[in-house]
């Protein structure tokens, strides 16, 4: 796959699309009591959910980078709210510019994040080489294993199980989500999301129990998802990492190839 910047934009906007169907879902949650917020501006989208200050869901992403006033619109958005935005700066939206307004305005480059993608145009199903390992969807009543391999696996306090069950959960009958678990004798020890938007697949999230780990799990439950996406007639499947970790690992073992990496700018504190 030979990337343009006109495929890197399709990757962009299939994040955008799958922030877009989770927030909009948490929002309908007792009306709103996570206070929700998403902002367009032109082809960018700044996220909010106030009741989870922290970056994940604070988050600008798009084609923010094309206008001074539209770096100032947005900084306004989040100033309003009390919350602290984090950019993503997918590198051919970035201009001279935009880096030194964001400077001036007091963020700074804080990570890497990696952007994979993989053809899956005339791909056959991967065939899941470990018969120890069982994949099977996640059943409505089970949220509260989901997150609590959710949790143990990215290594999160247990208190927050509850907020990410419900935050799943809320998902379960949306279009274009599916969620699943991974067995390994009759223990639950991994899970995996999987969105699918106008032809395009996006793993959505992933982890194993530290205790299961380094035994071929996360890579079946990648390919798992692989798999749903080809009979589903997705055209590309994305995923994203941590710049250099075991995960974007997995996924290149998966076929998946580096797009692009992302700059992270967050706010001095």
């Amino acid at each position: 796959m030979v990337l343009t910047k006109n495929d890197a934009t399709i990757l962009e906007m299939a994040e955008m699309r799958m922030f877009e169907s989770r927030l909009t879902a948490i929002k309908e949650l007792q009306d709103n009591a996570m206070g929700v917020a998403i902002s367009q501006f032109d082809n960018a989208y700044a996220f909010s959910v106030k009741q989870i200050p922290g970056p994940s869901y604070n988050v600008v992403k798009g084609d923010w980078c094309s206008s001074e006033q539209k770096i100032e619109d947005i900084l306004c958005f989040y100033k309003d709210r009390g919350i602290s935005a984090r950019f993503d700066l997918a590198p051919h939206y970035v201009n001279a510019l935009s880096l030194e307004k964001l400077h001036k305005a007091g963020f700074y480059q804080s990570d890497f994040h990696a952007t994979l993608c993989c053809d899956l145009n005339g791909k056959k199903e991967v065939e899941l080489k470990n018969s120890a390992i069982n994949i099977r969807p996640l059943r409505g009543n089970e949220f509260d294993l989901y997150a609590k391999i959710y949790v143990e696996g990215f290594g999160m306090p247990a208190s927050l199980a509850a907020s990410v069950a419900a935050n799943n959960k809320v998902l379960h009958d949306k279009k274009g989500w599916s969620f699943y678990i991974a067995s390994m004798q009759n223990e639950q020890v991994g899970i995996g999301s999987l969105f699918i938007n106008d032809g395009r697949a996006i793993l959505a999230a992933s982890a194993v129990m530290p205790v299961a780990r380094n035994q071929g799990i996360h890579q079946a439950l990648i390919n798992n998802r692989i798999n749903e996406a080809i009979r589903q007639k997705c055209h590309v499947i994305v995923g994203h990492a941590k710049f250099g970790s075991i995960s974007q690992n997995n996924m290149e073992r998966c076929g998946l190839t580096m797009a692009y990496t992302k700059s992270i700018w967050t706010e001095v504190q």
